[in-house]
């Protein structure tokens, strides 16, 4: 007899089940024991369970929890103090940091400008024409003619960073913009930078005097008292010459189109990277590069050869006690651009490295 018929036999109710040739009825069948029933053919061959089967728990999820599920907000950029003062935030990318996962002087430069444009941009809009420059300005903008930057520490990937910036006049031709970072969680000062603008002719490239009506819109917004990020004779110290033939000969860089910026010439940024390519391999791995000023002379446009030149120089004395410390390293840096016998500085910069201390001080 097969299962299944053998299933459905013990399925069939007693009083069918006398033996056969027997005259005699048989008795009922005793009720069976309430115990759990067992899957019968028929069951198993339906794929179904018996009721009266406990359900098997479900195995426990082994699934990883993430470490972070909502990373904060940034807060939105922002004019505060009387519309004085602009504040911005700022998650380091991995595109802005190197192989010890910390940003460098280039794109703490860069987010700098950026700022400085998002500032302008929230005074007076934005324009078709030039970096930050007002609309209703004509063919006039405004240009970088010297930056300063002082980093304490360098932040990390993935750190918030806050910036503030705030402008001021400096002159009849001149404006300071000053800056100040800091880690967005903890406040601390990370470091801080001042930059000189001047107002240029797009078409004939020269200086012009900023016209009334810009000069007026500009007072409504700058700073009042004015504020100085860097102690003012600690600034704008005249760079040093450098003695040819260069100590330090780095690679002739090339401008290449992507190099150009809003104001049609190579981006400043650009310009900090190339010197950094004259930097001593010791001292750019094994120092921390503290402060970077330079003087921004001439412009320079895309398939234009660009030679780097640097040597070792005295440290300024204001510097040496200002946070360099007195046993600080100086490279004095030219960038400039030659026909043959005829050369063009373009930039002049010079480096300071806190000497003996690496370039992230906190990765340690």
């Amino acid at each position: 007899m097969s299962a299944v018929a053998a299933s459905i036999s013990l399925a069939r109710p007693a009083a069918c089940s006398s033996r056969a040739g027997s005259s005699r009825r048989a008795a009922p069948a005793a009720p069976a024991a309430a115990t759990p029933r067992q899957p019968t053919a028929v069951h198993a061959v339906a794929g179904a369970r018996p009721s009266a089967e406990p359900e098997a728990p479900e195995a426990a999820s082994t699934r990883p929890q993430p470490h972070v599920e909502v990373f904060p907000a940034m807060i939105a950029s922002r004019l505060t103090e009387d519309n004085r003062m602009f504040v911005e935030a700022h998650r380091i990318r991995g595109n802005e940091v190197g192989p010890d996962q910390r940003t460098s002087m280039i794109s703490i430069a860069t987010l700098l400008q950026e700022a400085a444009g998002n500032h302008a941009v929230a005074m007076w809009g934005r324009s078709t024409e030039g970096f930050a420059s007002d609309p209703g300005m004509a063919g006039l903008i405004f240009v970088m003619t010297r930056m300063q930057i002082q980093m304490e520490e360098y932040p990390r990937w993935g750190d918030v960073i806050q910036i503030n910036t705030w402008f001021q006049e400096d002159g009849k031709l001149l404006a300071q913009r000053d800056f100040r970072i800091t880690d967005k969680a903890s406040g601390r000062e990370l470091g801080r930078g001042t930059s000189t603008w001047v107002m240029i002719n797009m078409q004939t490239r020269r200086l012009s005097k900023m016209p009334p009506p810009i000069r007026e819109k500009c007072e409504a917004f700058q700073l009042q008292p004015p504020r100085h990020s860097i102690p003012r004779d600690c600034t704008r110290q005249k760079l040093p010459d450098l003695s040819l033939p260069a100590e330090i000969v780095g690679p002739v860089q090339v401008a290449r189109r992507t190099d150009m910026d809003m104001n049609g010439h190579v981006n400043n940024v650009t310009y900090l990277a190339w010197a950094m390519e004259t930097v001593p391999r010791d001292v750019y791995y094994g120092c921390h590069l503290y402060q970077m000023e330079v003087d921004f002379k001439a412009e320079c446009h895309s398939g234009e050869l660009v030679e780097s030149l640097a040597a070792r120089c005295a440290t300024h004395d204001k510097l040496a006690c200002n946070g360099a410390g007195p046993d600080a390293l100086s490279f004095v840096h030219v960038l400039r651009r030659c026909q043959g016998e005829a050369c063009t500085e373009l930039v002049r910069a010079r480096t300071t490295w806190r000497a003996g201390e690496p370039t992230s001080p906190s990765s340690a």
